[in-house]
């Protein structure tokens, strides 16, 4: 009894640290960024520019593929500190968001492959020095959130990311509309430029904090040892398999609905707009469960609901689910209520399961393996959609193709993802039924408290 009144002493004295806003504001504004250049805007340029289906893979694959980059980098974070280190690296950025603007606004007269070309650098080097830069930004922000909030500072990070990416979206469609202006793209990167000048400003404002001292030693860093820690281990298979299943997930959908189902484009990003909108409210209700829950129980209940929505996308690829809007609206909910869990919990997990000494390199180690499989393995089942074209056959009224089978294969992979989440280690975490009754019973009665009026007691 008395030490679960000391818990609860210590989380109630646990605040979030002053000046918090500011890294909210922070992740808006580079979301907004972050946004223009590397996804849907960017991908539709290059489009008109008539690059080819290799070319705008790798403009996909970059961001992910250049965080091994943070290997080599972590070495230098403890040296310079926290937020000189994060701070140079988001001004060079900065620098290459400017340029990818003047390359749009060249005269008409530049030919579309040294458009391609000089963009293709600028990306390269954009996603280079984010790739260097975020290997501070974890660390940084683990030393200065107290544990106990954790989970309330993750939720509300990736909330204000998930709202920061949907207003992108809807600004940048409404915007892009025809006619376009002059320079439409030129002007729209530029947008990007001061949404990043302007997190800079936030970025400024957080505090600095002191990294913790690390051992002197002229042994290269033992990443072999630090990837078999054990509870580090288990988390990076349970992410490997989860992300290899997700990978393909990314890939599939779009030529499904468009080349299946004839969806055109207002309907797709609706469904991202859909998207964005649950996964914003969801973080934002996730975060104080989970500080009660633990990171162990969410993820459990995230992988399951991502297989379910697998099963979903797997049912309508072989026509036996109608694709219609009933369908869209549990596909995309299923997705962005399992993906906004795992992504709150798992990185809330990964603050509590790395060590102190040699953060920072645990953080790049983490990084790199999960953004190696994000950025090879779409690449990966790609290539087997490809393959696949054609192939099909009956079973009953479920129809085999392409589609089917490889949102099969993928559900298959969460499933296994499911018995490798039961491995995962974490120090206090309720068991399963405790977690149903907080999830079910305990958290809707309290929402439904907050709603009803409260009449003064006589």
């Amino acid at each position: 009894m008395a030490e679960v009144m000391t818990e609860k002493s210590t989380q109630t004295a646990a605040r979030m640290p002053a000046g918090v806003w500011n890294a909210y504001m922070f992740q808006v504004l580079n979301t907004t960024s972050f946004t223009i250049v590397v996804s849907t805007p960017m991908l539709l340029y290059f489009k008109r520019l008539g690059a080819s289906a290799t070319v705008l893979g790798i403009v996909i694959a970059l961001p992910t593929l250049l965080n091994i980059l943070q290997i080599p980098a972590a070495q230098f974070v403890e040296k310079m500190g926290y937020r000189a280190f994060v701070l140079s690296g988001w001004t060079l950025r900065a620098a290459f968001v400017l340029g990818i603007a003047g390359v749009a606004m060249l005269p008409g007269k530049v030919d579309s492959m040294t458009r391609i070309s000089l963009l293709l650098f600028l990306l390269f080097a954009f996603n280079a020095s984010r790739g260097i830069s975020l290997c501070g930004y974890t660390p940084w922000m683990t030393q200065w959130i107290p544990e106990e909030v954790r989970g309330r500072y993750v939720s509300r990070d990736q909330a204000s990311a998930a709202v920061a990416a949907l207003g992108t979206v809807i600004v940048s469609a409404i915007y892009l509309r025809p006619p376009e202006p002059k320079h439409a793209y030129g002007l729209l990167f530029l947008g990007s430029f001061v949404a990043i000048m302007a997190s800079l400003w936030f970025l400024r404002r957080i505090p600095d904090v002191p990294v913790p001292p690390q051992p002197q030693s002229s042994q290269p860093v033992p990443y072999k040892e630090m990837l078999l820690h054990p509870p580090f281990f288990r988390l990076m298979c349970y992410n490997v398999a989860l992300l290899l299943s997700l990978a393909g997930a990314g890939v599939i959908w779009i030529p499904l609905v468009r080349d299946t189902f004839a969806a055109s484009d207002s309907l797709i990003l609706g469904m991202m707009i859909l998207w964005n909108f649950v996964s914003a409210v969801a973080l934002w209700g996730f975060g104080h469960l989970v500080d009660r829950v633990g990171s162990r129980p969410m993820l459990g209940m995230g992988t399951l609901i991502l297989v379910v929505h697998l099963s979903l996308w797997c049912s309508v690829a072989a026509h036996v689910l109608p694709f219609n809007l009933l369908a869209i609206f549990l596909i995309q909910t299923t997705s962005a209520i399992g993906v906004s869990a795992f992504n709150l919990a798992n990185m809330r997990l990964v603050m509590a399961s790395v060590p102190p000494m040699g953060r920072s390199h645990f953080f790049a180690l983490y990084t790199v393996l999960t953004s190696l499989v994000s950025g090879i393995f779409p690449i990966v089942w790609g290539m087997l959609l490809d393959g696949l074209a054609g192939w099909g056959g009956s079973w009953s009224s479920w129809q085999w193709n392409q589609f089917s089978l490889l949102y099969a294969a993928q559900a298959a992979i969460m499933i296994v993802a499911v018995v490798l989440r039961n491995r995962v280690s974490e120090a206090r975490a309720m068991t399963t039924d405790a977690f149903l009754r907080e999830l079910l019973v305990k958290t809707p009665s309290r929402a439904i408290s907050r709603l009803l009026p409260r009449r003064p007691v006589s």
